[in-house]
């Protein structure tokens, strides 16, 4: 891969919960916080990112599987998070914070999908700031 021009983005007065909101979606997706902001960024500002392999394609083959079989694995491990690795449940727990832990240990710090089994998907709109033509 190209060596990138990358930047540092220092953001003030970002509300405390919408922080720990990122923070544990970026976790969720076994993203880090930083390739999180970046995809989000990317997405509001309707520009691709640069893939650097920490992004959401990464673990995409196993969030279209999860989804495919959400209703089955709703029923089994109802409100618990899984890791899903190669279209295969490795782990669960109800406590999202020890199932990482145990996961990164065994397969390493990587894009792991690790979303919360519910019956049906939950939509979360976080609105973007507008821009103005100059």
């Amino acid at each position: 891969m190209a060596q990138q021009d990358t930047g540092t983005l220092y953001l003030r007065g970002v509300p405390r919960q919408l922080v720990r909101e990122a923070k544990a979606e970026a976790a969720r997706r076994g993203m880090s916080l930083t390739a999180f902001a970046k995809e989000a960024l990317a997405r509001a500002l309707g520009t691709t990112a640069a893939e650097d392999g920490e992004g959401i394609q990464s673990i995409r083959p196993d969030l279209d599987w999860f989804e495919a079989n959400r209703k089955r694995l709703a029923k089994r491990y109802r409100d618990e998070y899984i890791a899903i690795i190669n279209r295969k449940v490795v782990d669960h727990d109800t406590d999202f914070g020890a199932l990482a832990q145990r996961v990164f240990a065994k397969y390493g710090v990587k894009s792991i999908a690790m979303p919360k089994a519910t019956p049906e998907e939950r939509v979360y709109n976080i609105p973007t700031p507008w821009r103005v033509a100059e």
